[in-house]
């Protein structure tokens, strides 16, 4: 009888454990670049880079017969060596309603961010192509409550919000970062987003809003700027039109301090600088190419922002990238870039350019 009890509770056990058993994930993006004018300072050098390669493991859980409980926990590694080998990525847990909706607590990528999808991000994570390089908004976001319908529950349409907790003292007071008084409340930064994809068409499109949210502004090398902004963003497949394998994808955005009081001090005795009257707007087009009946994709983007200050000459950034994937199965590729991104304020070493050879391989 002990031996039957024993041999019931062991395969009790191991099926548990199968139900539960997490999926490890991961993809590592490698490669070899050659920057002119690397740091917009006269110099070049050739860099081995690893473009945000990460790890992780996720999974769902079955609670009843309509929830779920859903996590994931991911790092970014270094796989050239360089920095540090883990560092925060995505990670929240959360309760999934089949086919409703679902509420996640943690830090993951604002939903402002996550409107731009793979058609307007097309060189997504490349340590010099990556939109982030030149745009306000691409943040992941801590101590967030989130919620989000699933999209075939509206026919396509999706809606997201994320709450985000300050978790200031009272006496703090961020004026000189765009929020005057304390962060210390429920919701101090807002990311929503309402999202609309119909494959019959090709069409996938968002409008995406942060109120009070860190941001940075590259023109000016300001970070952790509480922002209010708004992004517009589509994508339009032309397979369903005939034309196999071509993606049009655009993008428009407007980013201003949440109040404006940015300022900065710097020496001894203090200056400060103010910003009064920053502001960002941008927008971006992309297409896509998958050449059909071949590995081949091909890729180009142009991205510009020009961002204002009272009393300043606008500076504008531009960013322009070519590039061209062989897919060797759904897992590697092989890729080559070229790329420059240029800044109209500087009178010299105005462009960097990044021509690289890398390879992708995801698990």
């Amino acid at each position: 009888m002990k031996k039957l009890l024993l041999a019931a509770t062991v395969a009790t056990l191991a099926m548990n454990a199968a139900q539960a058993a997490p999926t490890l994930y991961g993809k590592l993006n490698v490669t070899l670049d050659n920057i002119d004018n690397n740091g917009f300072a006269d110099e070049s050098v050739t860099k081995v880079n690893s473009n945000a390669s990460r790890i992780g493991v996720k999974g769902e859980e079955k609670l009843t017969d309509n929830l779920s409980a859903v996590y994931l926990i991911e790092w970014q590694i270094s796989a050239d060596g360089d920095g540090d080998v883990f560092s925060n990525r995505n990670r929240f847990v959360g309760v999934k309603s089949a086919g409703v909706a679902t509420l996640k607590v943690g830090q993951y990528d604002s939903y402002f961010k996550s409107a731009a999808g793979n058609n307007q991000d097309i060189f997504n994570d490349h340590n010099e192509l990556d939109m982030t390089a030149v745009l306000a908004g691409e943040d992941r976001l801590k101590n967030v409550i989130g919620f989000e319908t699933d999209k075939k529950l509206l026919g396509g349409l999706g809606f997201n919000i994320m709450f985000q907790q300050g978790e200031e003292s009272e006496a703090a007071d961020s004026t000189a970062k765009g929020k005057e008084g304390s962060r210390d409340g429920f919701g101090d930064g807002v990311s929503t987003s309402l999202t609309y994809e119909n494959k019959d068409f090709g069409l996938a499109a968002a409008v995406a809003g942060n109120f009070g949210v860190a941001s940075k502004y590259n023109a000016y090398s300001l970070s952790g700027i509480y922002t209010d902004a708004v992004r517009v963003t589509g994508s339009l497949d032309l397979t369903p039109a005939g034309v196999d394998g071509l993606v049009f994808g655009a993008l428009w955005q407007t980013a201003q301090p949440t109040d404006d009081t940015v300022s900065t001090k710097s020496g001894t005795p203090a200056i400060v600088t103010s910003y009064k009257g920053l502001q960002e707007d941008a927008y971006g087009v992309t297409a896509v190419y998958a050449i059909p009946s071949t590995p081949i994709k091909l890729k180009a983007q142009y991205i510009s922002a020009t961002t204002e200050v009272d009393g300043r000459d606008d500076r504008k950034q531009d960013l322009y990238g070519l590039g061209a994937d062989y897919q060797i199965n759904k897992q590697a590729k092989f890729f080559g870039i070229v790329g420059q991104q240029k800044r109209d304020w500087l009178t010299k070493d105005d462009k960097k350019t990044n021509i690289g050879l890398g390879m992708e391989y995801s698990f």
